[in-house]
């Protein structure tokens, strides 16, 4: 193997390829941990790819024969603006771990950033060469912990120290969950705190950070560090103007751009998108530096046109050091400085004064997602298929599809998973969440997090509901049943289906749920008795669901569908089809469904319950005010999962009309490619009062029955009780517009 890296090292030409290097040398665990980020690795790409989005205007006919790239950060001269950004345990890269790394810092002449989570002590590194270094720390609950460690750093020579300030908890990085990543011990904690877990399930490095970090650590706190140290701070963490703004306030001599590497709260903006913003807000008053996506030289001009003073370079750095150890590490820092010197002269830049905003221009065009319509576009490789029978192994919801298309026949996944026509609004809904990004704020107390609200004064334990979806004993032999359970015990409210195939009086006498009834209207109104045994067996509203006909369901016309006979219609309507040629359910519905029913019928409705009623279907203002003045009860935004009219628009992406003109008279839930509980929180801070789950819980089901539901509900619970926490958001009432970026916001400030 050695021979074999040695032969490649001669070949590399560029930073991006000691990445394949440190994959081949690596034990999985450890390059996982490296490489991986949060959640979808969304923002871990994106980080990346925002710079290939970024224009040169380049300048002709300057005299660069001499080109100086030196620079100084916090009055220290360096080389070049390219430092050495804090990445934890080096020793799992390199025997010589960080002093290997400072020693290519010192023999570039720059600046590295040592991590609070070193494999080598502060001291080790401090006597290893004379580079200037900065302690990065985080502040643990044990105060004392923190306080030793800048200390040692202050005694030992250490110039600065560099506060974290995005992680009141670790961000849920699922590859060192499958890996049960190990969390070794450090020899910097001895004698203070443990770090050595081996977990029996999920990752030590989390089960570490939930016992140590400060979660309450406030900007009032600062003043608290600085009663300790005479080092200058900066804070790293820093990703919009408003927290910007309070670092300045709070006095701290500097400010990291950074998301932690895609490694906290995935959605959240490539730092190059957000540079501007701060600086701007700064302006000259403390200097400004870049972490993150930095794998070129001309990815530091980019950074330094937009304002930052220097960048840090994180990744790239530890797979040089996999590679040839402190050799490798300085290969990589030389490479961005040659690459970074051509790219000035190229530019037309003989100082790195001489680089203006006006050399580069930001592409007006909105950054889309690349990810294909697969299972890999969900954050996880085909490789680890072969894991998700076992429940253990399942880390998000998406992974509870693949199990259901293994175990279902192909009729009925295709008839759960399918959508209308080409399937565009079915890709989309899930899509439009993507290219929202977060504007997370920092140094809030979020030890506790309240995630509970009421939907029609019903309290629930999150803004997690459950869709209507028909004929669930197709998934599982309890169906409906077995969902309700779910329900119950996770204190939520589930919304059955007029197509059930258990009884509206099975579903009632299953578990004490909160439930509501959905309905299509009949033109033969066998609806009123539906909506009247619902009444009678204690269900708390109804949904009406607008579908004056079927979607064109092409998967399921392709299989020739079966409409099975459901019990709930018992005497009252057939609904057993069994098509000569296309799908048994379009059938039933071109024979059933009236297509007359408008708004004046909602008063025939009301005249038959005195329960609430919602409307689901809602995609436009001009129907959502027909709603109000309807006098429902709620609005659920929903293009019924893209089953019907294909090209209707995402529902994220129109929610926010619906609830501008609503402007809080009712309720608006919200329906459609909710995946993750970051898009909870999404459409939450977009003015919906609760989501509504759909497919990945039928997949849940069809996988493990009451047991997988409840799976599935608590990973969405878990995942946006991070998110708020990430956030800076300790109740749903934090949760506001100012916490999100839209598409079109995003390009309203590209112009």
């Amino acid at each position: 193997m050695f021979l074999h890296l040695s032969f490649i090292w001669i070949k590399i030409v560029n930073v991006n390829e000691f990445q394949e290097l440190a994959k081949q040398a690596l034990p999985k665990i450890y390059y996982d941990f490296y490489s991986g980020g949060a959640e979808d690795q969304h923002t871990l790409k994106e980080n990346v790819e925002a710079f290939t989005r970024i224009m040169f205007r380049p300048r002709v006919l300057v005299d660069v024969s001499k080109i100086d790239t030196s620079t100084r950060i916090l009055g220290y001269p360096i080389s070049s603006p390219i430092m050495i950004a804090p990445a934890a345990m080096h020793m799992l890269a390199h025997p010589e771990g960080e002093t290997a790394a400072a020693k290519a810092a010192a023999a570039c002449n720059t600046i590295m950033i040592v991590s609070f989570m070193a494999s080598c002590t502060i001291e080790e590194v401090a006597s290893s060469c004379n580079t200037v270094k900065f302690l990065q720390i985080y502040v643990y609950k044990q105060r004392e912990v923190t306080a030793q460690m800048v200390k040692r750093a202050e005694k030992a020579g250490f110039k600065a120290i560099v506060l974290t300030v995005d992680v009141p908890k670790l961000g849920r990085r699922e590859a060192d969950i499958k890996n049960k990543l190990i969390s070794p011990k450090l020899k910097n904690f001895e004698g203070l705190f443990s770090t050595e877990l081996r977990p029996s399930e999920g990752s030590g490095m989390e089960a570490v950070a939930s016992r140590g970090l400060d979660a309450s650590f406030s900007w009032k706190d600062i003043e608290w560090l600085r009663s300790i140290t005479k080092l200058q701070i900066l804070v790293k963490g820093i990703l919009t103007r408003e927290d910007a703004l309070k670092a300045v306030e709070a006095g701290v001599d500097g400010i990291v751009v950074s998301n932690h590497g895609a490694r906290q709260l995935d959605y959240s903006p490539a730092t190059i998108t957000v540079l501007e913003e701060v600086v701007h807000v700064v302006g000259r008053r403390i200097p400004v530096l870049l972490e993150g996506g930095i794998r070129r030289g001309t990815d530091v001009f980019k950074a330094l046109a937009l304002g930052a003073k220097a960048v840090l370079i994180g990744r790239p750095v530890v797979y040089g050091l996999v590679a040839k150890g402190e050799d490798g590490v300085k290969k990589v820092i030389d490479m961005l400085k040659n690459e970074f010197e051509l790219t000035m002269a190229l530019s037309g830049c003989p100082t790195i004064h001489d680089i203006t905003r006006n050399h580069v221009r930001p592409s007006k065009d909105e950054p889309r997602s690349h990810l294909s319509w697969s299972l890999i576009s969900f954050g996880f490789s085909v490789a680890s298929f072969s894991l998700l029978f076992d429940m253990d192994q399942i880390v998000n919801v998406n992974e509870f599809q693949e199990m259901a298309k293994r175990a279902l026949p192909k009729m009925y996944y295709d008839y759960f998973n399918g959508g209308a026509e080409d399937e565009h609004t079915v890709k989309e809904n899930v899509e439009a969440f993507h290219r929202i990004m977060f504007r997370p704020r920092v140094l809030v107390d979020v030890s506790k997090i309240d995630m509970s609200t009421s939907v029609l004064g019903y309290p629930i334990s999150a803004p997690i509901m459950i869709a209507p979806v028909a004929l669930l004993k197709l998934a599982h032999p309890e169906g409906e049943i077995a969902t309700a359970r779910a329900a119950a015990a996770c204190n939520t409210i589930m919304i059955v289906s007029y197509m059930s195939s258990c009884t509206i009086e099975e579903v009632a006498s299953s578990c004490n749920a909160v439930r509501f009834l959905q309905i299509y209207v009949f033109k033969k109104h066998e609806i009123a008795q539906m909506v009247i045994r619902a009444e009678k067996a204690g269900f708390k509203a109804i949904v009406l669901t607008n579908a004056p006909r079927i979607g064109k369901r092409e998967a399921d016309i392709k299989n020739k569908m079966i409409s099975p006979q459901l019990k709930n219609f018992g005497s009252l309507f057939p609904t057993e089809v069994q098509p000569i040629k296309g799908s048994g359910l379009e059938t039933l519905s071109s024979t059933a469904l009236d297509s007359s029913f408008g708004w004046k019928d909602i008063d025939w409705l009301r005249s038959i319950t005195k329960l609430p009623i919602l409307i689901k279907g809602i995609l436009t203002r001009e129907d959502a005010l027909k709603a109000v003045e309807a006098g429902v009860d709620g609005i659920v935004v929903s293009n019924h999962g893209g089953r019907q009219l294909d090209y209707s628009p995402a529902t994220i992406t129109v929610l926010e009309e619906v609830v501008h003109v609503v402007r809080g008279r009712i309720p608006v839930l919200f329906d459609g490619g909710v995946r993750r509980g970051s898009d909870v929180f999404k459409a939450l801070a977009l003015g919906a009062q609760a989501v509504i789950i759909g497919r990945p819980l039928a997949y849940a089901l069809a996988a493990k029955g009451e047991d997988g539901v409840k799976q599935g509900i608590e990973m969405l619970k878990n995942e946006f009780e991070l998110t708020m926490a990430l956030s800076g958001c300790p109740t749903i009432g934090d949760i506001t517009r100012n916490h999100v970026k839209t598409e079109a916001e995003r390009l309203h400030s590209m112009l």
